[in-house]
């Protein structure tokens, strides 16, 4: 359904001519721009690389908004898992419009053919958003289309300069008896699977506040996947795997990710110590040995000014995350996720929802 003045139609960014691409990519500097003003805009090679990419075992719709003059206006894309059978009824989307276009119906519009396009994919589907204190007409349009909070979250950024290396080359000696440490570039060996398939249960004590969702089980062939996508972004990945000495048991991980087309910033991704292994210091200890490999060895990494990382605001809080140097740059709201019909001649506001957000 096109609104007056604009062109609204489903596309697949890997199909499109490369001018198209790019007039996808602005849309998203501008929109990243919104949200982190003080820092440069995204790189046009890194939008593309994900553009281009296809995740495999994976589900995906994208609808494109376009003004007369053909500019990109407004996106709205998502997907699910095909090999995650605990949580296949979610649907992980975003919804963009332009500052200068919105009040005009387009996000309803890009909700509603989004919602057509999802129709068949779970008998109870359930559309996972999220908001950011940082663009204020975000939360009421998802409330008004029936989506409510489930997870308040926050992100945390460490300016890397002000960090104590001292005190984060004594952490990563903790050393607790028992532990050793694996350092793991791209791709977890196949020896090292299972201990990191152990380790990740420990995701699953993280809050979920009101998400629809379930233990999520890691499995071979997603970790896979996701080296698969990385190289296809051209995304580093980096994790640290504490292992238990007498039994070979993953004991806790922490991981990150560092794009070199986007230099300033690296990601701190999740980090969980399994219950029979807490207590031990593993956290701080696989932490400090993340930043001190990451922050000042690798030549890749060496532009770096910061480290970013999104949590739950109920989590613990993380080595570093309070030096002189750590500020708060936006609150991402509880992610909306609508439980809404696919059915398409249903109004997307009129479905049954219930919103949801995750860390």
């Amino acid at each position: 359904m096109d609104v007056a003045g604009y062109r609204i139609d489903r596309v697949d960014p890997t199909e499109l001519p490369e001018a198209e691409q790019e007039a996808i990519a602005r849309l998203w500097q501008v929109m990243g721009k919104e949200l982190l003003p003080e820092e440069p805009a995204r790189p046009m090679p890194a939008i593309l690389a994900r553009l281009r990419s296809k995740p495999k075992n994976q589900w995906s719709a994208r609808i494109r908004a376009r003004d007369a003059k053909g500019n990109v206006v407004g996106w709205m894309g998502g997907g699910r898992s095909l090999n995650e059978p605990e949580n296949a009824h979610l649907i992980w989307s975003e919804l963009q419009v332009h500052p200068d276009h919105r009040r005009k119906g387009l996000a309803t519009a890009l909700f509603r053919e989004f919602v057509e396009a999802c129709e068949g994919q779970h008998p109870s589907i359930v559309f996972m958003g999220m908001a950011n204190d940082r663009v204020p007409a975000a939360e009421p349009f998802l409330r008004g289309i029936g989506a409510t909070p489930g997870l308040p979250m926050k992100t945390n950024q460490l300016d890397i300069a002000t960090v104590d290396r001292k005190q984060i080359g004594e952490w990563a000696k903790l050393d607790p008896a028992g532990y050793r440490i694996e350092r793991i570039d791209g791709m977890v060996p196949d020896r090292l699977v299972p201990a990191y398939l152990a380790a990740s249960n420990g995701m699953n004590d993280a809050p979920k506040g009101d998400l629809k969702m379930a233990d999520w089980k890691l499995t071979v062939e997603q970790i896979r996947d996701r080296e698969n996508w990385f190289k296809q972004v051209g995304a580093e990945w980096w994790l640290i795997l504490a292992v238990n000495e007498a039994t070979g048991e993953g004991a806790g991980f922490t991981e990150v990710t560092y794009d070199p087309k986007q230099p300033w910033v690296i990601w701190q991704q999740g980090t969980a110590v399994i219950d029979p292994h807490r207590g031990h210091r593993l956290g701080l200890w696989m932490k400090a040995t993340a930043s001190s490999a990451s922050v000042p060895r690798r030549p890749s990494s060496a532009r770096a000014t910061r480290i970013r990382t999104r949590r739950c605001s109920a989590s613990t809080r993380s080595s570093g995350s309070r030096s002189r140097g750590s500020r708060r740059c936006g609150r991402p709201r509880s992610p909306t996720c609508a439980k809404a019909s696919a059915s398409p001649r249903k109004r997307p506001s009129r479905a049954n929802a219930t919103p949801a957000m995750t860390c």
